[in-house]
């Protein structure tokens, strides 16, 4: 299975924040990759003044190491395309980008079936 880190807009409410994070690694592992999220994963661990600069590193060096980086926000329409071309322009080939409006009810979705994951997850094993 491949590897994508999980990038999402940090609105700077931790329980949201948090939430959303969540959900794009469900979202990720139901369609067969597995989730890394620096927000989930570093966030808060690095208390002083360097705790950005320490994050800024891991965070540079998991890039290189993962499959794919998939971003998510909000954007539609023209300011999606805008976004989309930022994010490829950032991130390079590896990257995504996602619209929650446009993959709401999936997330929906995923949020409620986790027996499903598990057989998913299962059949690809066997790939």
């Amino acid at each position: 299975m491949q590897t994508v880190m999980v990038l999402t807009q940090v609105t700077g409410c931790e329980e949201i924040d948090r939430q959303r994070a969540e959900d794009y690694c469900r979202y990720a592992a139901h369609k067969g990759k597995i989730p890394l999220s620096p927000y989930l994963t570093f966030h808060g661990i690095f208390k002083d003044e360097l705790g950005g600069t320490v994050e800024g590193i891991l965070l540079s060096r998991l890039m290189k190491k993962v499959d794919g980086i998939w971003v998510f926000g909000f954007e539609q329409g023209e300011a999606r395309k805008k976004r989309e071309a930022a994010v490829q322009k950032r991130y390079g080939a590896k990257a995504r980008y996602f619209s929650h409006p446009e993959i709401g009810r999936e997330l929906l979705a995923y949020a409620m079936y986790s027996e499903k994951l598990i057989e998913r997850l299962e059949d690809m094993e066997g790939c």
